[in-house]
């Protein structure tokens, strides 16, 4: 299958969101990245970056970016407010510009963009939950240590156990979501933890679930640092949403 050739017949409209707390160091890679790959496409399709609140040079570098890329929307926060917030003012937005799916990726780049192309194949299929994974065939990850590598897969089997659905990375970042199923729950979880109530509460109305099988790759010439922490309290949280 060519690829380029999707984006031409296939053409759901899509929000891309991408949370940003101090990415000063990333921000520019990331939004030229995504941009300019969003050019190449005949989606109607946006980068909106939501600034949580950053404290280092981030949204400076943002506002001049914003002159440069007109395919670039840019949402502040007054102070960090966290992941799961500056996801819900993201689906806020794509849903009061009429997208039909919300895409999310992280500002490090350690999602290939050429995986959207996979993305846009689903949502024109008309997926209600697409969820990328490192663990089908075809997924993995370079670069992560063995210790998060077994945090993740313990995780992962655990919330496959409470949450039955037919997906196999829960915990994963990288998904695209009907905006119509997430517009209308309140989030109470502002952490990552947000990532397991959001598909507690999506499943309840979604009838049809995709994955796109992926390599997670970590940057060696990228400076941030993951904003997860491992942690009961974090844990907990996540226990929480399983068991609901």
């Amino acid at each position: 299958m060519v690829k380029n050739n999707i984006a031409k017949t296939c053409k759901p409209s899509f929000c891309i969101i991408v949370p940003m707390y101090n990415e000063e160091n990333n921000v520019s890679m990331c939004v030229k990245t995504i941009c300019d790959f969003l050019k190449k496409l005949e989606n109607r399709c946006l980068l909106l970056v939501v600034d949580d609140g950053s404290s280092d040079k981030t949204l400076i570098k943002l506002n001049k970016l914003k002159k440069k890329y007109n395919n670039l929307s840019l949402l502040k926060h007054p102070k960090n407010l966290g992941y799961g917030a500056a996801n819900k003012t993201g689906v806020i937005f794509a849903h009061k510009e009429n997208y039909k799916y919300v895409l999310y990726m992280d500002a490090d780049l350690t999602q290939n963009t050429k995986y959207i192309f996979d993305f846009i194949d689903l949502m024109n299929q008309n997926i209600d939950f697409i969820k990328a994974t490192r663990y089908a065939f075809g997924g993995g990850s370079r670069g992560v240590s063995k210790f998060r590598k077994i945090i993740s897969k313990g995780g992962n089997l655990i919330a496959s156990i409470f949450l039955r659905l037919p997906i196999t990375d829960y915990t994963n970042g990288f998904r695209a979501i009907k905006t119509d199923l997430l517009v209308n729950f309140e989030n109470e979880e502002n952490g990552f933890a947000y990532l397991i109530e959001e598909i507690n509460k999506v499943s309840k109305k979604a009838k049809s679930y995709a994955e796109v099988p992926y390599i997670l790759s970590v940057r060696e010439d990228l400076h941030s640092k993951s904003k997860f922490t491992y942690s009961i309290d974090v844990y907990l949280s996540y226990l929480k949403w399983l068991i609901k």
